[in-house]
C-alpha cells in the first residue's frame, strides 16, 4: 500500500462503519489501517457511537438504517450497484454516494457471464436434461456468430461483458437508455427497439440498474416479446425478475433454460421451486464480488475525497439511482 493520506484535522480519528453480509471485514480493516493508520474501523451491524461514524462502507444498510448516522458524510458500496442501500430513505441530501468499480469485480463477472453463454451455446443445458432421461441424441455445434446475445444495460459490468463477448465472436448487442459506442458491439437504445431484439435474440443478459423504470422488467409481457427456447441469464438484481412469471414462460417453452444469480430473497429459500426446474440454474450470488486487495485504493481516496468535501469517485446520481 502507498503512503498514508492526510486527513483534514477533525480533532478526532476518521471513522468507517462497516456492514456487509457477503465481505470479509478483517481483510478490509487491514488494508484501510494499514494505509490509514489513524482511521477508526467499526464493524456492524451494532454501533455504540453512531455520532461518530464518517464513512459507512456497505453492501447493505446496517438494520438500524443510514439515517441513525447523524454526521455521516458519505456511504461507499461494496458493489457495483447501489439500489440496494435504500438511498430513498436517505434523508441527508449532501451524503455523498458512490459505487465501486472495481477490475477484479467486472473480470468475475464477464467469466460468470462467459462461462453460462458457452454452456448454453454448447447445448449443455439440453445435454443435461438428456442425461437424466438416458437419452443418446446428437446436437450439431453452430459457430458463434451465428448465435445472437442482447445484454441489458451497458454500463461499467454490462459494456465489459459486451466486448468479452464479442471478442469471442458472438453476434452482441447492447440495450441501454443512451448510445454506446463499443468495438463489435451493436448499440440499442429506446423502448422502441427492444422487442424486435428480444424476437431475434438466443440469449439475453440482464445487467441493468435497478430503478424504479427496471423493476420486474423481466415479467410475461417481456416473455411474449422473445422466441422460443430463448435463454435468459440475470445477474443483475433479483427484483428485475417477476419469478412467477418466469415459471410461466418455462412450463410453456418460452424460455428454455435460465441461469439466475440474484434473487428478490436471499437466501433462497429451500422450498422455492426454482430449486426443482432442471431449466433454472441456480448460483448463490456469486457471479462477481469486490476484492480488497484491488478495490481498496479507490474506497481509500473516497475516504480522503469525503472527509475533505470533495467528489467522489465513481459518483451516484441519487436522482437517478446509478
Amino acid at each position: 500500500m502507498s503512503h498514508p493520506i492526510e486527513l483534514p484535522d477533525t480533532g478526532r480519528p476518521v471513522t468507517v462503519y462497516f456492514h456487509s453480509e457477503l465481505d470479509d471485514p478483517l481483510a478490509w480493516a487491514q488494508i484501510l489501517t494499514e494505509a490509514l493508520p489513524d482511521l477508526r474501523f467499526l464493524t456492524g451491524p451494532a454501533c455504540d457511537s453512531p455520532e461518530s461514524v464518517d464513512i459507512a462502507l456497505v453492501w447493505t444498510p446496517p438494520p438500524q438504517g443510514l439515517n441513525a448516522f447523524p454526521n455521516l458524510r458519505a456511504v461507499l458500496s461494496l458493489g457495483a450497484g447501489v439500489d440496494q442501500l435504500q438511498l430513498d430513505s436517505l434523508r441527508n441530501p449532501q451524503i455523498s454516494v458512490a459505487r465501486l468499480v472495481d477490475p477484479t469485480l467486472t473480470a468475475r463477472m464477464v467469466d460468470y457471464c462467459k462461462a453460462a453463454v458457452f454452456y448454453l451455446h454448447r447445448n449443455f443445458h439440453v445435454h443435461q436434461r438428456q442425461q437424466v432421461r438416458r437419452v443418446w441424441k446428437f446436437i450439431a455445434p453452430v459457430d458463434a456468430g451465428t448465435r445472437r446475445i442482447l445484454i441489458l444495460g451497458q454500463g461499467v459490468l454490462g459494456a465489459a461483458v459486451a466486448v468479452g463477448l464479442a471478442d469471442e465472436g458472438f453476434h452482441v448487442s447492447g440495450w441501454s437508455r443512451s448510445p454506446k459506442g463499443l468495438p463489435n458491439v451493436k448499440s440499442l437504445c429506446g423502448e422502441n427497439v427492444l422487442a424486435p431484439a428480444l424476437a431475434e435474440s438466443d440469449i439475453v443478459i440482464n445487467l441493468l440498474p435497478l430503478t424504479s423504470q427496471t423493476r420486474g422488467i423481466l415479467n410475461r409481457g417481456f416473455f411474449s416479446q422473445i422466441k422460443p427456447d430463448t435463454c435468459l441469464i440475470n445477474v443483475g438484481r433479483g427484483a428485475h425478475l417477476n419469478e412467477p412469471d418466469l415459471l410461466e414462460a418455462l412450463d410453456e417453452g418460452k424460455v428454455a433454460a435460465a441461469f439466475l444469480d440474484v434473487f428478490d430473497q436471499e437466501p433462497l429459500p429451500p422450498e422455492h421451486p426454482f430449486w426443482s426446474y432442471a431449466q433454472v440454474h441456480v448460483t448463490p450470488h456469486v457471479a462477481s464480488l469486490s476484492d480488497p486487495a484491488h478495490s481498496a485504493a479507490t474506497v481509500i481516496e473516497n475516504i480522503r475525497r469525503a472527509m475533505n468535501r470533495l467528489p467522489l469517485v465513481n459518483a451516484v446520481d441519487r436522482s437517478t439511482g446509478y
